[in-house]
């Protein structure tokens, strides 16, 4: 048996692995490096980089060749539930919360998909008792086909990656796949692309009024469940929203209260995500530098105030200009770098002074320069991190080196 797999990143060589196992023989292909394909293989699996417009995934598709994902693979080799986490933001927090919750409460549990853990490197470990936490991006869902989740959960939907879909109505349309392919949905009320869905097994959670799940009077709410935020370890409101989703699903899988209760109390969440870096003689550095659009910025924001705001990055064509108002309200000053800096000056100078700046490690000397006491420096860049960085890791691990750097030298 013939396999081609597009794309030689983390998917895609797990999913060669997976498939060697299996007995195919594989040809890798990438844009970077072309190499001769077979005309008629017997399976082709692309990574989810590569869009489905691709002329080689296209013309696989007339020729009547099978095209799949690597999640779609790895499922046909899965035992056991799977739990999918998706969203525009909080995927990745609410993924790591689940599986925490799990492991703590002593399930077998793995996780892995968008996570950064391919889900075909692991999928031969799975068993009929054990269950699998996948966080999926849209591209993900896009190449579902035979794919089915116990439990999946849709935390938000706001304008992303429009440089890869024609509208937001599209991007829409590739994460509500996922509907199609769920016992249970675990969905944001308060989130306008969601809330008017239903079903007979949707379950609801909202920050602004009575659901499944909801938030009253600084308490979580679920059933006979109260759960005070004040002594959870995550903050911001993005994070309340998590924990609601995260709780649904662990009542579902019957999880017991004092086993939720105490994952929740000991998860201390993902780097990059709000991470308070430092507090440099009375100004909080905050690394959120997996805000990549509009919305976690936006969240990002209202968790806090007296803000001076680095922001910017590669530009993905998103409007910035719904959060003027919220800028006028918490932001003392931007400083810009990036692709995007020369938008940032556009869209806010009107309403706060912006700086612009080439580097992070000049960003942050600026931030601190026009920072008070009881200031924040957040990074929140709203925007991908491909223009200066080789990811969203590297950009906030770059920012932890430069707040290091200028405490080192106000230390002199």
């Amino acid at each position: 048996m013939n396999a081609v797999v597009l794309g030689k990143g983390k998917s895609g060589k797990a999913a060669a692995e997976l498939l060697e196992k299996k007995g195919f023989n594989i040809t890798f292909y990438d844009d970077k490096e072309p190499v001769e394909l077979p005309e008629f293989p017997d399976l082709v699996v692309k990574s989810p980089g590569i869009p489905p417009y691709h002329p080689i995934v296209v013309s696989y598709r007339e020729r009547g060749i099978d095209v799949i994902g690597e999640i779609e693979l790895a499922y046909r080799y899965s035992k056991g539930k799977i739990i999918s986490i998706t969203g525009t933001n909080g995927k990745s927090t609410t993924t790591a919360l689940i599986y925490h919750v799990l492991k703590e409460a002593g399930y077998k549990t793995f996780v892995g998909g968008n996570f950064g853990i391919p889900f075909s490197s692991f999928v031969e470990k799975t068993t009929d008792d054990s269950i699998t936490v996948l966080e999926l991006s849209s591209f993900q869902i896009e190449d579902l086909r035979d794919f089915h989740s116990s439990i999946s959960v849709i935390l938000n939907i706001t304008p992303d990656h429009m440089n890869r879909y024609r509208s937001f109505d599209e991007y829409v349309e590739a994460k509500l796949k996922l509907l199609d392919h769920s016992e249970i949905l675990v969905l944001n009320l308060d989130d306008p692309a969601l809330k008017d869905l239903n079903g007979e097994n949707f379950y609801f959670f909202s920050r602004k009024g009575k659901a499944d799940a909801f938030f009253k009077d600084g308490k979580i709410l679920c059933e006979n469940l109260e759960i005070d935020v004040d002594l959870l370890p995550l903050k911001g409101v993005h994070n309340v929203e998590n924990y609601m989703a995260a709780l649904l699903v662990l009542k579902k899988l019957d999880v017991p209260d004092e086993k939720i209760l105490s994952g929740f109390r000991t998860f201390r969440g993902l780097p990059h995500r709000t991470e308070l870096v430092a507090e440099i003689n009375g100004v909080r550095f905050i690394n959120d530098s997996k805000s990549t659009n509009v919305d976690s910025l936006k969240k990002a924001l209202e968790s806090f105030r007296n803000v001076i705001l680095i922001a910017g990055g590669s530009d993905k064509g998103l409007d910035f200009s719904p959060l003027r108002e919220l800028v006028r309200e918490r932001v003392k000053r931007i400083v810009a770098i990036g692709e995007t800096a020369e938008q940032f000056r556009k869209t806010f100078s009107d309403i706060v002074d912006v700086e612009i700046e080439d580097n992070i490690f000049q960003a942050v000397k600026t931030a601190y320069e026009f920072a008070s006491v009881e200031d924040t420096v957040l990074l929140s860049p709203g925007c991908a991190s491909f223009d200066m960085f080789k990811n969203f890791e590297d950009r906030g691990e770059k920012f932890k080196e430069a707040v290091k750097l200028l405490e080192e030298k106000l230390a002199e």
